[in-house]
């Protein structure tokens, strides 16, 4: 069964060609100034393979101590964004380092390797994303500019590129997991728009890693998604009614076909709710780390079948 929360308005498994043994793994640094520091803090690691200092945007409530295992929150950001956006929304009043403190969780924003392996159909994403419908506006209007499709497109991102942006995520989960010393069994994964369609994406293509995960305004055209990868990963779906850039109706269609296929699916509209902030709402954080508190990892993703 679906439920459903509506809040008011308020003013990594198998990469294909490419697995984490094939470059040794960044690791945690005890020499650094910057080890187990607290607070709010922008980081980079040397990217194995390519040793590109590669940033990331890292919370630590104020009160951890060596000896403490506080659950672990990564988060993807939306296309062509640094790794410290969503520490920036809304703009007018950041929410999630605030809540990252009231909650008790380590936070920490990823880059994607680079900019141009983020946006639209990057992240390695093999799902199109669903777009918003958008009334034609009459030739001549006033303010009337040239459609996203008519604007100067990036140059795509390279095919290595957007797996090494795939990668940034695993490697800086580990990184920040080992350093924290986190509970394995409380690592989650969230993200907006783009990067909300890499956690989709990242939740079943290695769903041993989480215990949940919360996409927001993230609808994909999904007639090939695994869900049943999903099995054992519970799933808080944001998005908010007023988003004119992705579709709304999308994001509450795979809720519905998740739970067709046995995923613990749950759907949390947004009324008045935009694109960009829906899911940085104080009111909206709040559930999502609520729902987070609320699923640790069950027994059966902690330990898989083997398939016997």
């Amino acid at each position: 069964m679906i439920r459903t929360l509506a809040v008011a308005t308020m003013a990594v498994g198998c990469l294909a060609g490419w697995n984490t043994s094939r470059a040794q793994a960044p690791q945690p640094d005890p020499q650094s100034s910057e080890y187990q520091a607290t607070g709010e803090q922008a980081r980079t690691y040397s990217f194995p393979g390519t040793g590109e200092a590669i940033p990331y945007h890292l919370y630590v409530p104020k009160g951890w101590k060596p000896g403490m295992h506080l659950p672990l929150v990564v988060v993807t950001h939306g296309a062509f964004q640094p790794a410290a956006a969503p520490f920036e929304r809304p703009k007018t009043a950041p929410t999630l380092a605030a809540a990252a403190e009231k909650h008790g969780y380590i936070v920490a924003a990823v880059t994607g390797y680079h900019a141009n392996a983020t946006g639209v159909g990057g992240w390695n994403v093999p799902y199109e994303m669903i777009r918003a419908p958008r009334p034609p506006r009459p030739a001549g209007a006033e303010g009337a500019g040239p459609r996203a499709s008519q604007r100067p497109q990036r140059a795509p991102a390279a095919p290595e590129d957007l797996e090494r942006a795939e990668m940034d995520v695993l490697y800086v989960t580990d990184l920040v997991a080992k350093e924290y010393d986190v509970d394995p069994q409380r690592i989650y994964l969230m993200g907006n728009s783009s990067g909300g369609g890499a956690v989709w994406t990242y939740g079943a293509r290695y769903p041993e890693r989480w215990a949940a995960i919360s996409p927001s305004a993230a609808p994909l055209e999904d007639s090939s998604f695994p869900y049943e990868q999903l099995e054992n990963v519970p799933v808080l779906v944001v998005h908010g009614d007023a988003d004119t850039v992705m579709s709304f109706e999308g994001s509450k269609a795979m809720v519905d076909h998740a739970t067709m296929h046995g995923v613990d699916a749950t759907w949390l509209p947004v009324p008045g709710g935009t694109h960009t902030d829906a899911w940085a709402e104080p009111a909206v954080l709040d559930r999502i780390f609520e729902f987070f508190d609320a699923h640790p990892k069950s027994e059966a993703a902690a330990h898989p079948s083997s398939g016997d």
